[in-house]
């Protein structure tokens, strides 16, 4: 009997589950790809050589790979599967790190300040197969959003010296935007799928999404770009619509990640075009 059923197990976790070679979070693509293009961008377009962000691209790309991979094999209680993908990632990421290194200047060790809490809180969420959490979405989406910083000064000290400077400002300023959208995004989708039907966290949803838009009408209001309180005044009428058309009704929508994934992109890219144009 035994002999038949794990076989059919086996089969139904490698349909459902992950090889750890490629992440199967569809709605992470781009977080992980929209700040760093934003932070590309912007150096380009203030006449910064763009070969330093480039290669950050790749070990930004490269190591998210690995931190995915690290992710499931602690969750898997340290499963063989996971840890090739693991080890290949790693070693490449350490490669284009040591790359992007010496395109930067030593002041890039400055940021991994930042980024290592991030990611000692998140592997050890991983650990205890609370990956999922709220806590462990919003710090990853920080980290995300601090690339643009990243992406722009290969220095926290370049930052520092220079606050107050427009290129400062609008680095910030997009920094922010990324944490606020894409931060939304952690509340949306939980509300759609892990929390579905959860009215309590269905208005911790609308509320983050509100609070966004109010934050853009008064940019806005202070001569700031009016697009973007538009962009977030549709995201907060989404944060509501959707959840009270789909799970908060027994007979509601349904969308798979996926489908999710693939409507959070066509934001991600109205994102970007409202960030090049309010420029």
């Amino acid at each position: 009997m035994s002999s038949l059923v794990t076989p059919r197990t086996h089969t139904r976790a490698r349909r459902h589950g992950t090889s750890g070679w490629v992440p199967n979070q569809h709605g992470a693509w781009a977080m992980v790809t929209v700040p760093w293009f934003l932070g590309t961008w912007q150096r380009f377009r203030d006449g910064e050589g763009a070969a330093y962000a480039l290669v950050l691209g790749l070990f930004w790309l490269v190591g998210y790979f690995a931190f995915h991979a690290a992710s499931q094999w602690l969750k898997s209680r340290r499963q063989q599967r996971y840890l090739r993908p693991l080890v290949t990632y790693a070693a490449v990421a350490g490669v284009l790190g040591l790359v992007t290194w010496w395109l930067a200047g030593p002041g890039l060790i400055g940021w991994a300040i930042p980024f290592l809490p991030v990611l000692t809180v998140a592997l050890a969420l991983a650990a205890r197969r609370h990956e999922r959490a709220l806590i462990g979405g919003l710090l990853t989406v920080a980290a995300a959003s601090l690339v643009v910083l990243v992406a722009r000064f290969a220095s926290p000290m370049a930052v520092i010296d220079g606050w107050g400077s427009p290129q400062v400002d609008r680095a910030v300023a997009l920094a922010l935007v990324c944490f606020a959208y894409f931060g939304g995004t952690v509340f949306f989708v939980k509300s759609m799928i892990r929390e579905r039907g959860n009215g309590g966290f269905l208005a911790l949803s609308v509320g983050w999404h509100l609070a966004a838009t109010a934050v853009a009408l008064a940019g806005a209001a202070l001569g700031g770009y009016a697009g973007w309180a538009w962009f977030f005044a549709v995201t907060a009428v989404r944060s509501l619509a959707l959840p009270l058309a789909g799970p908060m009704r027994r007979d509601g929508l349904r969308l798979t990640p996926k489908q999710l994934g693939l409507a959070e992109a066509v934001f991600s890219v109205a994102l970007v075009a409202l960030a090049i144009v309010s420029a």
